[in-house]
């Protein structure tokens, strides 16, 4: 393997940059273990287990089981388009990039504008979630100060090489599977449940027993995919991931893959040792009282410890991930000329797009300072599996292009990953409140027309003919 990407077998992942009209500026360095290790970060299934996957328990009781494996099987379908997509379009822009080479610039620039979004508030909402697991270890700590503080010292880190990043984010993510496989043993070991039970959904609590319908467990599956979701930032590292095109595909299966096992495995464990059910899904933080009830305050806290280091893994991840996605919006000339000459820089020394990381960065600490603002944007959950769906469509239309053309890294059992993608995305939107639904029409709407109306004069991505 030399050091533009290229090995024995496969396609040149950086002709296929250049192809697109791009030129090497990010350094590719990263290994595919490497790469693997940024996306499982992103996805950071214990801290994504810990604060997003244990609202599923109240919302489904025992159907969390259900919840919890359709949004796998989802996922990882969402995760097999993506991954045969990522090999043909290994490009930082990620999933808008692809998109727009796939379904055309107009709904390219929506799935840009889904993108941008997300990189305004899915880094300072995981960062909040640091919050209630800091006031275990520190009563009356306030919540967003620390996040403010955590989302500076990632933002100053991630300004470095992206091999430094990528070896911290390994040690970091070592020590949090470790805390989720306790979880999983303790469970395992106390059985009080039977798994029958987790069969038949329904929810315990202090007074009656209430089945669980399928809507419900529909409605909570949007839920799950936010804790499953990020295995795509290993599209975005794809500029720096070393070897053939293959790999970047690979990546994003095996993320995927390890990101769904690890949260199904510790769901089911922590269902079968649930102490008593009904406190359990009463409990405002679930996982903590399973925890303490077998470890004692002593164990809880150093799994809350764990917790802790979980969080700050997955917001280093995610600044990562997001400021590759803000330096190719700039790249491609999405923003008005000044903007897109300093959010395009790469730094000198370390090869990174040092100013759009202090820019996801930045407006991450400001926006952790009003967390009540951000907790308040439940919406991002619709913009994820919207973007969900327009890959789906992509992979579909793309394998129908390529007839008879080589791809780098192709799905299994084509098509059926995208079309149970599509109609798994269908089902979780219907379940959707009006309000989210609206203010994300409402976001592409915004988009659509500055399309039309601010790259008008682009010279970029975004020019007309």
């Amino acid at each position: 393997m030399d050091q533009h990407g290229k090995d024995q077998h496969g396609i040149d992942s950086e002709q296929l940059l250049e192809h697109e009209g791009y030129h090497q500026e990010l350094a590719r360095v990263l290994t595919v273990l490497q790469t693997v290790g940024l996306a499982l970060s992103d996805i950071t299934p214990t801290a994504s287990f810990f604060v997003i996957a244990a609202l599923v328990y109240p919302m489904t009781g025992t159907g969390a089981f259900w919840t919890f494996l359709l949004a796998g099987l989802i996922a990882l379908s969402v995760a097999a388009s993506m991954a045969e997509l990522g090999s043909v379009y290994p490009i930082a822009g990620g999933l808008y990039s692809i998109v727009t080479r796939v379904l055309g610039k107009p709904i390219g620039f929506l799935a840009m504008t889904d993108y941008v979004v997300q990189a305004i508030f899915l880094p300072a909402a995981i960062a909040l979630g640091i919050g209630s697991y800091m006031q275990m270890l520190i009563p009356n700590v306030n919540a967003n100060i620390w996040a403010t503080i955590l989302m500076l010292l990632v933002t100053v880190v991630a300004v470095f090489r992206v091999k430094t990043n990528a070896n911290i984010t390994g040690v970091f993510l070592t020590v949090e599977l470790i805390v989720i496989l306790i979880v999983a043993i303790v469970g395992f070991v106390h059985p009080v449940n039977s798994f029958g039970a987790l069969l038949r959904p329904q929810l315990v609590t202090a007074k009656s027993v209430t089945p669980v319908s399928f809507s419900v467990i529909l409605s909570a599956v949007a839920v799950a995919l936010f804790s499953y979701n990020g295995y795509d930032s290993a599209i975005n590292f794809s500029e720096e991931t070393n070897g053939s095109a293959r790999n970047v595909g690979r990546s994003v299966m095996n993320a995927a893959l390890l990101g769904v096992l690890f949260q199904v495995v510790a769901s089911v464990a922590v269902l079968l040792g649930a102490p008593v059910l009904s406190t359990f899904f009463a409990s405002p933080l679930p996982i903590y009282y399973f925890v303490k009830s077998y470890l004692g305050s002593v164990g809880a806290n150093i799994v809350v410890a764990g917790v802790i280091l979980a969080v700050l893994n997955a917001t280093l991840a995610i600044v990562l991930q997001f400021s590759r996605v803000i330096y190719s919006t700039a790249r491609d000339q999405s923003w008005p000329g000044p903007i897109n000459r300093l959010l395009a820089q790469v730094h000198p020394r370390y090869k990174t797009p040092w100013a759009s990381v202090l820019f996801v960065g930045l407006l991450g600490a400001i926006l952790t300072l009003f967390g009540s603002v951000v907790s308040a944007i439940t919406f991002t959950s619709v913009m994820i599996i919207a973007l969900y769906a327009l890959i789906a469509v992509a992979a579909i239309v793309n394998r129908l292009r390529m007839r008879g053309r080589e791809i780098p890294f192709t799905m299994w059992l084509w098509p059926v990953p995208p079309v149970i993608a599509l109609v798994g995305v269908v089902l979780a939107l219907t379940q959707q409140t009006h309000r989210d639904l609206l203010i994300s029409a409402g976001i592409f709407a915004a988009g659509l027309v500055y399309y039309y109306l601010g790259t008008r004069s682009s010279t970029g991505l975004w020019r007309r003919g």
